[in-house]
């Protein structure tokens, strides 16, 4: 078995009960779209790409708690039995560290192409209608109080990197606004902003739909005119 191939297990092993959108088919789709997106930048090493975007979420905080996503304990773990050397080690941690979307928040961005190749693959999955599918996967997964899809008397807010991960209510049509409207023009590669230009087009659409048929106010109505 290769070093790619046991990371792959690795990962399986370690998502695959699932994690309401965060599970194994999500990272799977990541590093799918992630080696299509090598097909058009020859430069990027590809093992280097494979690897990153398997591992990119096996630290996450939402997951695993803030000292794992700080050490990224599973992550190195699963490296160390990888076979690969030291020097690929340290790009594929660098790699991981960067990725994440409250990390943009927080002005942190992938330097090399392999991290913005993963980057726009993370992205990409966050949008579309798997996207939104696996926003409402999440919502339900860690919603004790059960959060509606449309609160109309909730609008969004400004966010920042902190206001995102505290925040404790938050309708499904909220996080539109507070990440996944947001996403496309976060896209770092040709082939991801494509493909995340594209993705953007459906959610919208399902939005204006949606609110066209629950007569949504006309507040809403402006704010989705905005990403149009």
């Amino acid at each position: 078995m290769n070093g790619i191939e046991y990371i792959k297990q690795s990962v399986s092993e370690l998502l695959g009960n699932g994690f309401g959108g965060h599970d194994d088919k999500h990272v799977f789709r990541v590093y799918n779209m992630a080696m299509g997106f090598c097909d058009d930048i020859p430069t990027a090493n590809r093992d280097l790409v494979a690897a990153g975007a398997l591992l990119h979420d096996c630290d996450d905080y939402k997951l695993f708690g803030a000292e794992s996503a700080r050490l990224l304990t599973n992550t190195r773990h699963i490296l160390a039995g990888s076979g690969f050397d030291d020097e690929f080690v340290d790009k594929c941690i660098e790699i991981v560290k960067t990725i994440g979307y409250s990390k943009r928040l927080d002005g942190i961005v992938p330097n090399s192409i392999e991290g913005q190749i993963v980057s726009d693959a993370d992205m990409a999955d966050a949008t579309g209608l798997i996207g939104i599918i696996r926003c409402i996967e999440y919502r339900a997964y860690r919603s004790e109080r059960g959060e509606p899809f449309f609160d109309p008397d909730c609008l969004p807010v400004e966010m920042d990197a902190a206001k995102y991960k505290q925040t404790t209510y938050c309708p499904i049509v909220n996080h539109f606004f507070d990440k996944l409207f947001r996403l496309r023009d976060m896209a770092l590669t040709d082939p991801g902003r494509k493909c995340i230009v594209k993705r953007h087009e459906t959610i919208f659409n399902f939005l204006q739909t949606y609110f066209d048929e629950v007569d949504a106010p006309q507040v809403w109505r402006e704010l989705l005119a905005q990403y149009a």
